[in-house]
């Protein structure tokens, strides 16, 4: 009884934890930190008329009392393969933007959002017509990270 008792205790408590990555909009993950920018993301579920999908959101803080303009490249990786780490045109995946003094900028589930990165889509591959996989991103880097005071 006592070994049933330790099992259910570790049962729940990995769900738990699954269930607070998921849903705690306040867990943020640092991903660059300096003087002048914090950068961090963390993992979203959104939910549109067609298609559910799962998001990168990025939040940019900007740490010093004067204008900035972030730029930076993305590099994704869906199904442990890089889509866009050897382009010749590698300008459509860098991405600007201004921040204010102080400012703090995050990404929202609106489509087309400069601070998101696709992850993933939540829909059952059964209820995806005309598509034959579900990718999902197994990893991302932001390259190229360049802060201009304005």
């Amino acid at each position: 009884m006592k070994l049933e008792n330790i099992f259910l205790l570790l049962i729940t408590t990995l769900f738990l934890s699954f269930s607070v990555r998921a849903e705690n909009p306040n867990n943020w993950i640092t991903y660059y930190d300096d003087a002048s920018i914090l950068i961090e993301y963390q993992y979203q579920n959104c939910e549109y008329d067609r298609f559910d999908e799962e998001k990168i959101i990025l939040k940019i803080t900007n740490k010093v009392n004067k204008d900035i303009l972030l730029s930076f490249k993305e590099e994704l990786w869906y199904d442990e393969k890089c889509i866009n780490c050897n382009l010749e045109n590698e300008n459509e995946f860098f991405k600007s933007i201004n921040l204010l003094a102080n400012e703090v900028k995050s990404g929202t589930c609106e489509r087309n959002d400069r601070l998101t990165i696709f992850s993933k889509f939540t829909e059952k591959l059964i209820d995806m017509p005309g598509v034959n996989k579900i990718v999902e991103l197994t990893k991302f880097e932001l390259k190229k990270i360049n802060i201009s005071y304005e």
